[in-house]
């Protein structure tokens, strides 16, 4: 599926303005250059559980059917223990995704999990996963710079400015998979925290709305609109309610109804739990790796 079918077109726009940022690629280069994959790769499997096939498989085989649809490579599958409901996607040519205790703890069912996995795919096809890896860096780099932090500070305001509209892609990507805005947002009340039995009755459309009263509140002024900027200038990820309210909006578009209907149409070749890549429906073993591929199929 190409990306550009549902990129939200504030994600465009910030991701441009990011890269015209003054000083942007020459952080971005030495990011890249003193920080590599191989030394998050050695973190992440000396740290946190690595799933597999025969490592916690009823989450790691949720994975493979989302690739196959969105027609990406398997990333390497991650659970980490924290406490706090959260997922996340890096790396560049190496891609990890990686999903916490807390928030497996929080999820209600299979599909609201499916969903959360699905967007951290859509992370993958949307080509976020590299600005993200370089945000995530900066971040850990820049706290360590005490006042130089202030140097850098411009390029980090960009960068979580694009981050934001990023997880708006993200969301009509598990949208799409998911086959509706239901599934989706429930998932993401979840991940604020929400328990499953207070959750499950909120009425979607009317939190939505809530948005839509956010929005008249900040157009009322410029000091309005000032103070709202200063409030989620330091963050990642857009207000729930904002996500909602743009979830619904769309899964009523045309776009949205054309998009389920190929993801539902579309046929998949089986994939290698092992390496990721995919293979013919009758192989018994794969072409690229070797493995047994008995009983994967």
């Amino acid at each position: 599926m190409n990306y550009r079918e549902f990129i939200h077109p504030e994600d465009e726009a910030a991701l441009r303005n990011l890269e015209a940022v003054p000083g942007f690629d020459t952080v971005a280069r030495f990011i890249l250059e003193h920080f590599t994959e191989d030394m998050m790769h050695g973190l992440y499997m000396a740290q946190n559980v690595r799933l597999s096939p025969s490592q916690l498989p009823e989450i790691f085989n949720l994975l493979p059917p989302i690739c196959g649809k969105f027609e990406i490579e398997l990333p390497e599958f991650y659970l980490t223990m924290d406490p706090r409901p959260n997922a996340w996607t890096i790396g560049d040519k190496r891609k990890f995704i990686v999903l916490t205790s807390g928030l497996l703890d929080h999820i209600a069912d299979k599909d609201e999990l499916q969903s959360i996995i699905a967007h951290e795919c859509g992370h993958i096809v949307c080509r976020h996963v590299l600005y993200n890896t370089i945000a995530m860096l900066l971040v850990k780099f820049g706290e360590s710079l005490g006042f130089g932090r202030i140097v850098i500070a411009p390029i980090l305001l960009a960068i979580k400015y694009w981050q934001r509209r990023s997880e708006l892609s993200a969301d009509r990507a598990s949208a799409v998979y998911t086959g509706g805005h239901e599934v989706p947002c429930r998932a993401l009340l979840r991940i604020c925290g929400g328990p499953d039995n207070l959750t499950k009755n909120i009425n979607l459309p009317e939190y939505a709305e809530q948005a839509k009263a956010y929005d008249a509140l900040v157009a009322k002024s410029k000091w309005n609109k000032l103070l709202q900027n200063m409030a989620i200038m330091d963050a990642d990820h857009p207000f729930a309610a904002v996500r909602v309210r743009e979830l619904l909006s769309w899964a009523g578009s045309e776009q949205f109804a054309k998009l389920k209907q190929a993801m539902s149409a579309a046929e998949v070749l089986p994939m290698c739990r092992k390496c990721g890549r995919r293979i013919a429906a009758d192989a018994k073993f794969c072409r690229y790796c070797g493995n047994n591929l008995k009983g994967e199929k």
